[in-house]
């Protein structure tokens, strides 16, 4: 959905100017059963939305990570989630893990949803890594590999922590990659040309380069919050080191000592050696590479994200029609 993407999209899109208004004659001109809310508590159009869908008697789904994972201890946001969690009908988290921020008597309308990709739209890469690299013209024996956009939220992804490691690793044989925008030209301007490179942003309809640069890799590591190119890097059956801290929703997925790492927020010396103790054992990177793949498919499979999308709509139009029939499928997080 993001402007600069080739990706096509595969469904009725409407983008429309942020406003009460036009939203309104929209939900009006297509009658929803249901709407499913994924906006920001700062956005305006929310509060207004959800209160006017409350007064059409329209079922409300929200999908939410439970709270500002960023700034947790806000007891203003705190109390502003619990109200808009009261309201919707029912309730889609990123994981079971985010129940602790639902009170009690909001968890029966809950379904957890494993926040993941869809792994079928991925291409086949009939390249080697070494006709990847060529093609790339990445001259390293080994590859860690940091995918994210940059620059974002106090720059929460930490690329820094990596540029200062590179900057000082003396090692000929490992190299790092760099994919994605926002980066500072102060940061820039820091790099390391003898062991990094900057690719910048890569996208293409069918996902293929961007493919291609993740089966090259060796090593996946994003200092700070990891987001879905960590499920792409299990995917790829690439281990993950990161950093402790406020990560997003799909550190769940990081197994620390079986499928990466997980060290000390800001501890770049933990960072360091982790990267280089699977980079020199080939043998136990081979073992976390086979656990990548095997723990993705199990735990972040799309079908099972459909599925909690599925049963949520299900539960909250029964609320709307009042019937006692069996629950869904996929039944509410038990308490």
């Amino acid at each position: 959905m993001q402007p600069e993407s080739k990706l096509k999209v595969q469904f009725d899109f409407q983008g429309i100017d942020f406003e009460f208004s036009k939203y309104r004659r929209l939900v009006d001109a297509v009658n929803p059963s249901v709407i499913m809310f994924h906006l920001h508590l700062k956005d305006k159009i929310f509060w207004y939305l959800i209160h006017w869908a409350k007064y059409k008697r329209i079922p409300v789904i929200c999908w939410t990570k439970g709270a500002n994972l960023d700034r947790p201890d806000s007891k203003l946001r705190y109390h502003l989630f619990n109200h808009f969690h009261g309201l919707s009908d029912a309730l889609i988290l990123y994981s079971e893990k985010q129940l602790c921020y639902i009170k009690p008597k909001n968890r029966h309308k809950v379904f957890a949803a494993n926040n993941t990709l869809n792994f079928g739209d991925y291409p086949e890469v009939g390249a080697t890594r070494e006709q990847i690299k060529r093609e790339f013209g990445i001259p390293f024996e080994k590859v860690v590999l940091f995918v994210g956009t940059m620059g974002v939220d106090g720059e929460r992804k930490k690329v820094e922590h990596l540029i200062q490691i590179f900057g000082d690793l003396d090692r000929h044989d490992i190299g790092l990659v760099i994919v994605g925008s926002g980066m500072s030209e102060q940061l820039r301007r820091r790099i390391n040309p003898r062991n990094t490179k900057l690719l910048g942003e890569i996208h293409d309809p069918q996902n293929l380069q961007i493919s291609k640069i993740f089966k090259a890799a060796d090593l996946f590591v994003v200092p700070g919050h990891v987001g879905l190119g960590s499920t792409q890097a299990f995917y790829w059956g690439l281990p993950v080191v990161t950093e402790d801290g406020r990560q997003p929703p799909e550190i769940q997925y990081l197994k620390s000592g079986r499928n990466g790492f997980l060290v000390r927020e800001n501890d770049l010396a933990a960072l360091k050696e982790k990267m280089l103790y699977l980079l020199d054992n080939d043998g136990l990177r081979a073992e976390f590479r086979r656990h990548a793949r095997e723990d993705i498919f199990k735990e972040a499979s799309i079908e099972n994200m459909f599925q909690s999308f599925k049963s949520a709509v299900e539960f909250a139009l029964s609320k709307k029609a009042d019937l006692k029939r069996a629950r869904p499928e996929a039944e509410p997080i038990a308490v």
